[in-house]
């Protein structure tokens, strides 16, 4: 097997393996995604597919397809209807480099709250496992003091499988903290809802590294529609 098919098969494990742990704790129902199911930006073919996840909220996965020079996973999961984190991440593999990122969002009202904040430090010690894999260093953004727990490494290819574990455990911490939190009352949870649209409008205004990409190539309100209705689905 070839590095290009031994890498296109993580990138689906990722996704698999992403949306199948949701699927044992909860319905899972495919919605369509429409003109935004197959983009093409910066020359790259994207599959893009999302989620309800029953009482629980939104899942956006995205894989690129028939690309040899890079092959990529992304999964974005966002809470509707208890105070939880936003949880994203993205896979890189090209040949034997590339790079991964798992990234907990504190997209809440009150997130100073000890419980909720007791939670982020379980997450925090989720990312221990990988502490000896070399991190790739972040220029300062708008969105670091409500991402305060990530991990950005630089892709070893013989941990390729503990760093896929790695997303799985933490969206298993995730399930876990969902299951001991109350739903929010109506009011909260369109509070949460709107920390969420503003998190998702701030990053087109502000020019994140990859929105400046898909915004040069289909334009301001393509990707606001895209990433209010399907990537994030608020």
């Amino acid at each position: 097997m070839s590095s290009y098919e031994e890498n296109e098969k993580k990138v689906q494990t990722v996704l698999e393996r992403g949306v199948g742990v949701l699927a044992q704790n909860y319905p899972v129902r495919k919605l369509d995604a429409g003109e935004f199911a197959d983009p093409v930006t910066f020359g790259i073919q994207f599959c893009v597919a999302h989620y309800e996840i029953e009482n629980v909220g939104h899942l956006m996965t995205m894989y690129t397809e028939n690309n040899p020079n890079m092959l990529m996973a992304t999964y974005t999961l966002t809470p509707y209807y208890k105070k939880l984190p936003l949880i994203s991440s993205d896979y890189i593999y090209n040949g034997d480099g590339g790079m991964f990122l798992i990234e907990i969002y504190e997209l809440v009202k009150n997130r100073d709250d000890v419980r909720f904040q007791e939670w982020i430090r379980k997450y925090s010690e989720r990312f221990r496992d990988l502490s000896d894999i070399e991190d790739i260093p972040t220029a300062p953004a708008f969105y670091d003091s409500i991402r305060p727990v990530f991990v950005n490494k630089k892709r070893t290819s013989d941990r390729d499988q503990d760093c896929i574990q790695n997303l799985i455990d933490i969206l298993k911490t995730f399930i876990e903290q969902e299951k001991t939190q109350e739903r929010l009352d109506k009011e909260d949870a369109a509070e949460q809802r709107a920390i969420q649209r503003q998190y998702v409008d701030d990053l087109i205004d502000q020019n994140g590294v990859s929105t400046k990409v898909w915004v040069k190539d289909h334009g301001e309100a393509y990707v606001r529609r895209f990433f209010h209705e399907v990537f994030f689905g608020v």
